[in-house]
């Protein structure tokens, strides 16, 4: 596998992917084409029957709409947020009823339109090395600066790695599309929120975490144009490509 310049653009899960199984990375890679930048920056996103029709089911189902809610939310529920009783089917799923009562605190608490609208809903971004869609974009509060927000279930142990990806994709990207005139500010602070929990945790975005992340990105990327792709076996159990990795060890 020859891997030329451009081949070296990471979304947020091939960068994981390759760090859990350099030859996962391979493998997704192959059956899924890197797009350029105007396919991927101008694409929708895909329908909840888009993703029923490839396959997905339960839970994942669930999740695909619950990022929809929050996406709309508030597009659809601003003019209620004041209500002390939320409309009826917030009150009837717990997961749209913890995001209300966290979206209403902080309506009270800021007072301001321009810190509780967020900046940007599901922002497709892609810079030369980097690309993503960002879950949630907010002006931080009393601060020139974003925060970048990932909707997650439960927390992940590579949590902090996603957040930093994006964090890079998106300050990189306001220095390299001079054009786009959105983004005003850097990132400062970075968080998930946890929906089925409720909880939003928001860390502060470091000098420190910013380099260490950027020396492992830069050692993915020279590790996959070297042709570095072994197979981690510790990983096959959960794998979902370990039929397909299974057929191409067996012919080689």
């Amino acid at each position: 596998m020859v891997v030329m310049d451009y081949e070296l653009n990471l979304s947020a899960t091939e960068f994981l992917y390759f760090l859990d199984c350099p030859q996962k990375f391979r493998l997704y890679r192959i059956l899924n084409p890197l797009p350029n930048k105007d396919e991927f920056m101008n694409s929708r996103s895909r329908t909840l029957a888009h993703y029923k029709k490839r396959g997905y089911k339960g839970k994942k189902n669930k999740g695909i709409e619950y990022h929809h809610f929050f996406e709309t939310f508030h597009k659809e529920y601003a003019r209620f947020i004041i209500n002390p009783i939320p409309p009826l089917e917030i009150q009837e799923d717990n997961v749209m009823l913890l995001y209300w009562v966290i979206q209403q605190e902080k309506y009270f608490e800021t007072k301001e339109d321009c810190y509780w609208y967020p900046f940007g809903r599901e922002v497709r971004l892609m810079t030369e090395k980097q690309r993503g869609k960002i879950d949630c974009i907010e002006l931080c509060e009393d601060k020139n600066g974003l925060r970048i927000i990932d909707y997650k279930p439960t927390p992940e142990p590579n949590d902090q790695l996603t957040l930093l990806f994006y964090a890079k994709l998106l300050n990189d990207y306001r220095f390299e599309d001079t054009e786009d005139e959105r983004f005003d500010y850097e990132v400062l602070e970075i968080g998930c929120y946890y929906y089925e929990m409720g909880v939003k945790k928001v860390y502060g975005l470091t000098e420190e975490n910013r380099q260490s992340f950027e020396r492992i990105l830069m050692d993915t990327q020279g590790k996959i144009s070297n042709n570095e792709f072994f197979l981690n076996k510790s990983s096959c159990c959960n794998c979902n490509f370990k039929t397909i990795c299974k057929i191409e060890i067996s012919q080689s």
